[in-house]
């Protein structure tokens, strides 16, 4: 008798735990969007990141040229940009390498990098590199 309840119960407690078919059948299949992959940072965008993450330097290059950044490009900015800059990244749809830091970029590198793409700083303010870099909690 308690094995019969057993099975009983065991094929109540299955079918009272499965989908609901007329709920399933009477949902609305989902639409797929139109807009399901994000739409690329704008330049702008990009740079308020950067300052947002409050980084004392941030540096724009370019290829004179006006065209996207290649690989060659690319090797060289790697071969000339210290690892101790924080991020890097291409935007403006491939035509720009972006830098955020808060380590200078050495003046050499700096040459080398201005001596083959147009550069625009979007840095701090030396004012606002000393004021934030100064211990005030003595």
């Amino acid at each position: 008798m308690i094995r019969a309840f057993a099975i009983v119960f065991a094929i109540v407690a299955t079918n009272a735990c499965g989908p609901n078919q007329q709920i399933l059948r009477s949902a609305k299949s989902p639409t797929p969007s139109t807009n399901s992959t994000a739409a690329p940072s704008t330049f702008e965008q990009e740079v308020e990141a950067m300052r947002t993450a409050n980084f004392n330097f941030i540096f724009v290059f370019r290829r004179p040229d006006g065209m996207s950044i290649d690989a060659a490009d690319k090797k060289f900015a790697g071969d000339n940009v210290p690892v101790e800059i924080n991020r890097r990244k291409i935007i403006d749809d491939g035509k720009a390498i972006i830098l955020g830091s808060n380590y200078r970029l050495p003046p050499e590198n700096l040459k080398l990098l201005t001596g083959k793409f147009t550069f625009t700083d979007f840095s701090k303010s030396e004012n606002e590199i000393i004021a934030h870099n100064t211990n005030t909690g003595q």
